[in-house]
């Protein structure tokens, strides 16, 4: 079974995306936790696993970091070194290993190419948007009971173990 990877231009999909976006002139931390929170749940439903890449090159004194919440793994790039850098580089290092497909998400045109050219596939900033809101609905369907009736676990017992059940608390 071919293991699926989406590198996520963090900064890309943020000014691309309506609600993101609007937190981000608020407050581009939680943004950025957003984002994260959104990545986690998408990759728990289709079991993609996903990285976040956030540039921090124009940061003075950055070093790199590399976190894992709930499966996906958040990058932010060195000082002098770009998101994009290091998704060129990711790209590189998942392509080569067999039986994986690499995906990149973002909206720089030019970043698009540039990992096509190295193997991996494209999703626009949309795409992506649309497929997390269609994979977030299909979620709250798959958590949502049918009716309240559907929770209780008599109502899910076969007749044969109803019976036994009621034969044990006549006696």
């Amino acid at each position: 079974m071919r293991k699926t990877v989406l590198l996520v231009d963090g900064y890309s999909i943020i000014n691309s995306w309506p609600e993101l976006s609007r937190l981000k002139s608020d407050n581009l931390q939680r943004a950025r936790e957003k984002l994260v929170e959104l990545m986690i749940n998408y990759a728990g439903f289709t079991g993609r696993q996903v990285v976040i890449v956030f540039d921090a090159h124009q940061v003075k004194g950055a070093v790199g970091s590399r976190e894992t919440f709930n499966g996906v793994e958040v990058l932010f790039s060195r000082e002098g070194e770009t998101a994009d850098e290091v998704i060129e580089r990711l790209v590189g290092d998942y392509a080569a290993e067999e039986e994986q497909e690499v995906y990149v998400a973002t909206s720089d045109w030019t970043e698009q190419r540039i990992v096509f050219g190295k193997g991996a596939y494209r999703v626009s900033a949309r795409e992506l948007y649309h497929e997390v809101e269609e994979t977030l609905l299909k979620l709250k369907e798959w958590e949502k009971p049918e009716s309240i009736s559907d929770r209780l676990l008599v109502n899910r017992l076969s007749e044969k173990v109803r019976k036994l059940l009621d034969i044990r608390r006549k006696r």
